[in-house]
Parts: structure tokens; sequence; C-alpha cells
């Protein structure tokens, strides 16, 4: 089932609408609520007894159909644009399907091995992976980039998904780190201009922070709020500040406001890694390292102001993976000028600390004690343990 260029062109308007929601519709009633994950044969044996499922009228229905279907919506869309086929393997693969960060909907499977993400206004993110697909010293650090398509005024790029390189994405851990001093672009504060609103939304934060002279005028620059917004995280102290995670039992994560100093970074740390810390920090560090010295000997690095990408880390049981992703906010910098990403942002010089982050991140994993060493560790219950209390 799937849409071509020429019915695209037959289906226009209201017609295509109409079409794409039906098709949306036909894909969410395969899927049982809530969903489960895949059996590993073919023909899955006869599920347990369980509890009657929740009538259509109920609000955890709804809530699972309009945040399932929003998704599965946009994965329709998407494949309207080369045409593909609508098999079993993105059946599978939404039923699995986890965003930690960006705008809900924003990353969708493309094919079994790839993704589509969508590109917003003036975003030159498909010409940065360009620029990343020819620097040699890169190679491995970044998913690799396939394409960059239009449809409908919409951008997308195509661009491979990591998670397919573990024997099983759906038991994996996973931490997206934003890396960088400041996760804004010089341009974006270019504008010296008094604004009340981002007054009230510092007040609102922190109502000590504005000086005097700011509470009389009642209004501060946009370069004001994002320097004091990144010293609330741990960006501007440490250079890093940890966005979200997927825990290996499954559960996630958002809210990492509160972890600013290299105190509260260890213990997040040590609680993500669980009882495989040893195994994951030994291999991190040695990643990292070997990120590090690719990032110093980067022709695209030297050249290219790069705010807000991320650091992905992904582990299971088996393997540990690390890679730089997010490259929307990267630009090239005037010709002639070399970025060595640990000077001191000042506006005008285009550092971003970028190598400030991974080096206080290295610092970070090597300074954690090995598994068993910590107080807390006894306290960690592993999975056996809790499939053995299950059992009894």
């Amino acid at each position: 089932m799937g849409v071509a260029e020429d019915d695209d062109e037959y289906y226009c308007g209201e017609q295509k609408g109409v079409l794409l929601k039906r098709m949306a519709a036909n894909i969410i009633s395969c899927f049982p609520y809530p969903t489960r994950p895949a059996s590993p044969q073919f023909a899955a044996p006869p599920p347990p007894p369980s509890p009657p499922k929740p009538s259509p009228e109920s609000c955890e229905h709804r809530a699972f159909c309009n945040a399932f279907g929003k998704l599965v919506q946009v994965s329709v869309e998407t494949m309207a644009i080369t045409a593909l086929p609508m098999d079993v393997w993105l059946k599978e693969r939404l039923k699995k399907w986890v965003q930690l960060s960006g705008h809900e909907g924003s990353i969708v499977p493309a094919t079994p091995h790839t993704l589509y993400k969508k590109q917003c206004a003036n975003c030159g993110e498909g010409r940065a992976y360009k620029n990343i697909s020819k620097d040699v010293a890169l190679n491995g650090f970044t998913p690799k980039y396939y394409n960059e398509l239009k449809k409908n005024e919409e951008h997308f790029i195509e661009i491979e998904d990591l998670l397919q390189q573990f024997a099983d994405p759906t038991k994996t851990a996973i931490m997206d780190i934003k890396v960088g001093t400041r996760t804004f672009l010089e341009s974006e504060v270019s504008n010296t201009k008094k604004r009340t609103d981002l007054y009230d939304k510092m007040v609102a934060i922190d109502n000590d922070e504005p000086t005097e002279e700011e509470r009389k005028c009642g209004a501060i620059t946009k370069l004001r709020y994002m320097q004091f917004r990144e010293r609330e995280s741990s960006t501007a102290q440490l250079g890093f500040r940890i966005e979200a995670a997927k825990r290996l039992e499954g559960s996630l994560e958002k809210n990492f406001k509160k972890v600013r100093t290299v105190e509260d970074v260890a213990t997040t740390f040590i609680d993500f890694f669980g009882d495989q810390r040893s195994r994951v920090r030994r291999q991190l560090i040695e990643r990292l390292k070997d990120m590090r010295k690719a990032v110093e000997h980067s022709s695209f690095f030297a050249s290219h102001e790069v705010v807000g990408s991320s650091i992905l880390i992904v582990y299971d049981t088996e393997k540990v993976g690390c890679w730089m992703i997010d490259f929307a906010k990267s630009s090239q910098v005037p010709a002639g000028r070399s970025l060595n990403h640990r000077t001191t942002w000042v506006p005008g010089n285009n550092e971003d600390g970028y190598l400030i982050g991974i080096d206080n991140l290295l610092k970070i994993l090597e300074d954690l004690p090995e598994y068993g060493q910590h107080p807390d560790d006894q306290l960690m219950v592993t999975e056996e343990v809790i499939a053995r209390m299950r059992k009894t």
C-alpha cells in the first residue's frame, strides 16, 4: 500500500487529505492496544489472558490514538515522498518508536535502516551533512547522510538510523547530550532591542537575577536572556547538558533541568548506566577520546560554528555506541577564520565550546567509580533479580 508520484498528481487538496487519513487509520487499526513488543517468531503464540481493552470512549484510549495517530500520519505522508510500499517493517518500527527530543513527529522511519528528519525554514542541516560526509576525519562519528527531499513545500533529509546497529533497538538505553557552551547562534542574538517578554520570563525563573538597572527598565535583550538560560543548566559551566534519556528497561526521562553540577551529572550517569557501568564507561571513554581527536583534526569543525548539536549515547547488554547528531544550527564562519572550539565565546568570534563539553564529559566519566565501589550500587536491583522476584 502506498502513494506513487502519479497518484499524488491525481489526488489533490481535500481528496489527498482524505486518502492519507484513511491510510493512517488503516495502519492504526493493525495495532493492538496497548502495543506489545513483536515476537521473535513469525507466528506469534496465543496471547495470555489480559484485562479488557479500554473502551473507545476512555481518555486513555483517546490519548493513545491521538499520539500514535499523529506519528503514523507523518509517516504516511513522508512515505508518499518516494512512493515506498507501506510494508510490514513500518508497522513493526512504529510499534517500537521512541523519539527522545525535538518536535513530535519531526523524525520518522523512512526505510528499515534510515530516517526522515523534517527541516525547518532556512535550515542548512542537509548542507552540513554533505560537508561532513566529505570530511574523512569524521567518518563513522555521525549518521550517514543519503538524500535531501522536498514535498509540498516541506523539506526532509534522509539519514542513517543509528539504533539499527543494535540487535534489538527496543532493548537499548539512549541518552541525548546537547554539546557546547551556548545553544544559540550569534545571528539569533544580534538584535540589541530590549524586550519586556524576555524580562518577564527571566523573573519567572529567578526573581533575584535582574540587575537594578534591568528592574527599572523592565526589559532585557535576547542575548542577556539566552546567557541567563544557559547558566540555569550545566551548559555554561560544563559545556554540555543532558536533554533526555531512555533507560534499559524502557522508562523515558526528559526532565534534567536540575542537573547542573559535576556531582549532578555523575549521579545521573551512575543511575543511567546501572550495573552495566564498568563496561559502558570504559567503552564510552575510548570512543569519546577518538571523537575528540576527530573533531580536533576536522576541516568541517575548523570552519563551522556548531551550535545545538548533540552526542547520542546508546548501549545494550552487548554493545556501546556514541555519535554526534543534529547539525541544523551549524554555520560556516567567515573565510580565513579557524575555530578551535575551546576558546571562550565573545560576540563575533563564533566559538561554541564544543570541545570544552567533550573534555568535561570525558573527565566526569573517567572519575566515575567502577561498579560495586559506589555506596548506591548495593541498592541497585538488576533485571535478573526483578525477573526472579516476579516468578515467585
